[in-house]
């Protein structure tokens, strides 16, 4: 698994398209696997911090079970400009008690009072991400132009 960091350096034109869909919209979806094997799929506001790819979970949330029991993840953007999209997945693991990180993750998400013992903060490390953008949007050549990342 690579940090986004590490990430970044092996495919730049993926990191570049998912830092600027997340820029746009903060809200992305967060799929899950249930201990029972179902998925799961949550909205949420991932992070570029110190650069990791990071989120506070609250421990009242079934997604911070999830993640703790199999910490397998997806993350996939709202769509951009002509329904631009990006996908990554990987292993999520806990960086709680980095409180340097937690200080700038919560001052980058706009937590202007601090967060609380309750807000779990999670990095998000990859090894797949997709990016998909449209050629020729809005003609009857509309057709989908993907690069995929696979560690």
């Amino acid at each position: 698994m690579l940090d986004w960091h590490s990430f970044r350096n092996s495919s730049p034109a993926i990191a570049t398209a998912a830092e600027r869909l997340l820029a746009t919209n903060e809200v992305a979806f967060l799929a899950t696997v249930s201990s029972t094997g179902r998925p799961r799929l949550h909205p949420f506001v991932p992070k570029l911090v110190e650069a990791k790819l990071v989120a506070f979970i609250m421990d009242s949330s079934p997604k911070y079970k999830d993640l703790l029991d199999r910490q397998q993840y997806s993350i996939h953007t709202l769509p951009g400009e002509e329904d631009e999209e990006c996908l990554v997945s990987g292993c999520a693991s806990l960086c709680n008690d980095d409180k340097k990180l937690r200080t700038a993750a919560a001052h980058a998400m706009g937590f202007a009072t601090g967060v609380d013992s309750h807000h779990i903060l999670f990095e998000f490390k990859l090894d797949r991400a997709l990016w998909t953008r449209w050629l020729d949007f809005g003609t009857p050549d509309h057709r989908p132009y993907r690069i995929k990342w696979t560690l």
